[in-house]
């Protein structure tokens, strides 16, 4: 007979695994949408670890009660049966988390093979009577319990030998995690996968945050303002007649400008500062081009060496000129600066135009918005924007030193 204190313990397990089992569904149908997990494979886990530790509640509350004597052969038979399907689903997610098909697993077909043999053996065992009979001497073991506790000591063997021959296809969490899954006690099983589920939700999440950034950068490199190239062509069309020197310049510097934006819609690292910067230098020589005497730049940038993500710099000096040129006020002057912080790098790009407009259009600053964003996935930088008293606008980026290679010797 099971204590009442026994009993309490053991009903605030597996009352405590129900509930999360129960929870753990609802976080796969919340996540629905996220096409990551082999979905009914992992209902299958939760159900089924749900109604085993369901059932063992049961049969441990007839026990304590000492009713229905003459069902609890049968029940224990259908917990003989129940009780290691939920490893077995466990270990075909395992196979998966490792890249791997489970349909088509060796190691599954043996341990499938091991756990029929489980279930029969186990089947067997009940049948023939309890484990062990009382004798005056003591008690003596059943050989079919003793075969079914060694297929289940073969079984735990067989988890853990597979996990650590596929440990470096973990990461630390999940590796944690499938180990609590194979050794923790069966009502409590729920846990540890509902953590690998929840974290495994996270990850995709962040990843999927940033894989959104990185599209919208690529949408804003192919939504070039029309009007810019059509004032291009339009410059150098006229120039081929008046300055076919200079037209011919104006023509490198916009194939260069194009060529660095095509390269940024498949580059999903950081680049060097210095390619950015070249970048800039194609793009502001193009629209000194255009704008023949109304725009004037200013580069101090003793600090190069360090990695920013693309299309960084360039968007900003291009929102300076889009919102700084105006026919009727004097000409743009921008500068651009970079200096050594010691624990990162400053960017600082300026310019004399009307200034910073916090109040635009939603849809005004979103070049801006997206290189924030995208400085902050990337690098774990940011970015500043404010307007001057003096009029005109300054934005000031800070990169920090775990992004940059500074020279030691570089100006402060």
């Amino acid at each position: 007979m099971i204590t009442d204190l026994d009993f309490f313990i053991t009903a605030l397990i597996d009352g405590s695994g129900i509930l999360f089992g129960v929870f753990g569904l609802v976080l796969v149908y919340l996540a629905r949408e996220v096409n990551r997990w082999p979905r009914g494979l992992c209902v299958a886990i939760l159900l089924t670890t749900i109604a085993r530790t369901a059932y063992e509640l049961v049969l441990t509350t007839t026990l304590q009660a000492g009713s229905l004597p003459e069902l609890l052969p049968i029940m224990r038979v259908l917990m003989t049966i129940m009780a290691p399907i939920p490893f077995v689903l466990v270990f075909a997610f395992f196979l998966w988390c490792c890249g791997e098909d489970w349909r088509k697993s060796t190691s599954m077909r043996i341990l499938a093979a091991l756990t029929v043999a489980l279930i029969v053996a186990g089947i067997a065992a009940q049948l023939a009577g309890r484990t062990g009979v009382a004798s005056g001497e003591g008690a003596h073991a059943n050989p079919l319990s003793v075969v079914a506790f060694i297929l289940v000591l073969a079984m735990s063997a067989f988890f853990l030998i597979a996990l650590f021959r596929r440990w470096g296809k973990l990461t630390n969490l999940q590796r944690v995690l499938f180990l609590a899954c194979f050794l923790a006690p069966a009502s409590i099983q729920t846990i540890p996968i509902e953590l690998l589920l929840l974290s495994d939700l996270v990850q995709h999440y962040l990843q999927q945050k940033e894989e959104s950034a990185q599209q919208r950068a690529r949408v804003a490199v192919l939504q070039m303002r029309p009007h810019f190239i059509h004032n291009t062509l339009a410059s150098i069309y006229y120039l081929i007649a008046k300055d076919p020197k200079k037209a011919q310049q104006t023509t490198r510097d916009f194939s260069r400008y194009l060529q660095n934006n095509l390269e940024a819609i498949a580059q999903e690292g950081t680049i060097p500062f210095e390619k950015e910067l070249e970048h800039t230098r194609a793009y502001l020589a193009v629209e000194q081009a255009c704008y023949e005497g109304r725009v004037f730049v200013e580069f101090d940038t003793p600090v190069t060496s360090f990695n920013v993500v693309p299309l960084m710099l360039q968007p900003i000096v291009e929102n300076a000129v889009k919102h700084g040129m105006d026919p009727d006020s004097k000409p743009l002057q921008i500068s651009i600066a970079t200096r050594n912080l010691g624990r990162g790098v400053q960017i600082t790009v300026e310019d004399n135009g009307p200034g910073f407009m916090p109040h635009d259009g939603e849809g005004q600053h979103f070049a801006l918005d997206n290189v924030r964003e995208r400085l902050k996935t990337k690098c774990g930088g940011t970015m500043q924007i404010e307007a001057l008293q003096s009029g005109g606008t300054r934005v000031t980026i800070f990169v920090p030193r775990k992004e940059s290679v500074e020279l030691a010797h570089a100006p402060m």
